[in-house]
């Protein structure tokens, strides 16, 4: 299967982030593996918004958990602030079944995210 480009989101091309940490995309068991290119943060808050993003591993099979271990990004967004990961080619390679990118800040629905990248 040839590598294409799209949306990674569970939920389409544009979610926020909860205020409990949860799964932004879950890795099915096809295609083989996932490859993230780029999150899109912003804050849509008048306030500033501590930000978390993590890369978590399967737990024998299942969803795993977010924690210190697997977090990939940490920061304190500006009102108004858009932050853009991007990850060298080939990006954060997901290729077990729940492998997962999961996301948290401090006020539910104020930040937008955006996951792209693609499968094969």
């Amino acid at each position: 299967m040839a590598f294409a480009y799209t949306s990674l989101l569970d939920s389409g091309i544009i979610d926020t982030l909860p205020s409990t940490v949860g799964a932004l995309y879950t890795h099915g068991a096809s295609p083989a593996t996932a490859y993230v290119r780029s999150i899109t943060l912003h804050n849509t808050n008048t306030t500033a918004e501590d930000v978390d993003i993590h890369l978590v591993p399967n737990s024998g099979g299942a969803l795993g958990t977010a924690g210190v271990t697997n977090k990939i990004f940490a920061a304190a967004m500006d009102a108004d602030a858009t932050i853009i990961l991007e990850f060298p080619a080939p990006g954060l390679m997901l290729t077990a079944t729940n492998d997962s990118i999961q996301g948290v800040t401090t006020t539910a629905s104020k930040v937008t995210v955006a996951i792209t990248g693609g499968t094969e």
